[in-house]
C-alpha cells in the first residue's frame, strides 16, 4: 500500500509549504499530493481553501488576488514550480486542482504546461471532484493519468458522483474513507481503476483501508504504517 503525504506532511508542519513537502519526503512516503489554483494574475499557487485568510476584515477569494498581495498575507504560500523544483523521480505527484468555477480552461491548460515543463508527467496523478475540470484535461491529453476524487458528504456539489467515471474513464479512483463502503470498492476495482483512500489517520481508517486493498492511502502521518 503507497503513503502518499497528504498536502506534505502537515501532523509535522504546515500543510501546502515546502517545509511540509520536504519532511514528508524525508520520511520515506511514496508520494505528495497537493492542491494548485490560479491567482488573479495566474499564478499556480499551491493552497487549500479557495479563500484566503482574513484581509482587512473580509475574506478573498485566491483567484481575485494578485500572488504578490497573497504572499503578504502568509509568504510560506509556495508556487507550484516551488514544488515541482523538489519532487524526486522515483516519487507520485497527485495534483488537486481547485476552482470554484466548472469550467476552468487556463488552470488546466497552465498546470499542465508546468508540470510537462518540468518533465514530471509520468509520475504525475491530476485529481479533482470537478468532472468537468478533469474532462478538459483528458481531452487536452488523453494518455494523462486522472484521479477521481468522490464523497458522499451531503455538503458537496451535485457533480461529486462515480458515474462520472463513464465520461472521463479515470487511471484511479479516490474516495473518502469515511464514506468509502466494500460495494464502491468493488466497482472501482472492477472497473480496473486503482483505489486511494482519503484521509487516513488513524489505525481504524488504516484498517479499513486494508481491508478493501486500498492500492494508496492519503494520509497527515508519514509514518502511519509503523
Amino acid at each position: 500500500m503507497l503513503i502518499i503525504g497528504h498536502r506534505g506532511a502537515p501532523s509535522l508542519k504546515h500543510e501546502n509549504t515546502l517545509e511540509s513537502f520536504n519532511i514528508a519526503l524525508q520520511k520515506k512516503v511514496n508520494g505528495i499530493e497537493l492542491d494548485v489554483q490560479l491567482t488573479k494574475d495566474n499564478q499556480l499557487v499551491v493552497f487549500h481553501d479557495l479563500h484566503t485568510y482574513s484581509l482587512n476584515q473580509k475574506d478573498s477569494l485566491i483567484k481575485d488576488m494578485l500572488f504578490v498581495d497573497l504572499q503578504k498575507i502568509n509568504p510560506t504560500i509556495p508556487t507550484l514550480e516551488d514544488v515541482l523544483k523538489i519532487v524526486p523521480p522515483n516519487k507520485e505527484l497527485h495534483i488537486e486542482i481547485k476552482s470554484n468555477q466548472i469550467s476552468n480552461a487556463t488552470l488546466i491548460h497552465e498546470t499542465y504546461k508546468l508540470v510537462s515543463q518540468y518533465q514530471l508527467i509520468d509520475q504525475t496523478i491530476f485529481s479533482s471532484f470537478n468532472p468537468f475540470l478533469l474532462l478538459t484535461l483528458k481531452q487536452l491529453c488523453p494518455s494523462v493519468r486522472i484521479g477521481l476524487l468522490w464523497t458522499q458528504c451531503p455538503n458537496e456539489p451535485w457533480f461529486i458522483t462515480h458515474y462520472s467515471y463513464y465520461k472521463i474513464l479515470p487511471y484511479s479512483f479516490h474516495a473518502s474513507i469515511e464514506y468509502i463502503t466494500t460495494e464502491i470498492a468493488k466497482w472501482a476495482k472492477d472497473k480496473s481503476m486503482k483505489l486511494y483512500c482519503y484521509t487516513v489517520n488513524n489505525h481504524k481508517q488504516l484498517k479499513k483501508a486494508q481491508k478493501l486493498h486500498a492500492d494508496g492511502i492519503f494520509s497527515d502521518y508519514p509514518n502511519i504504517l509503523d
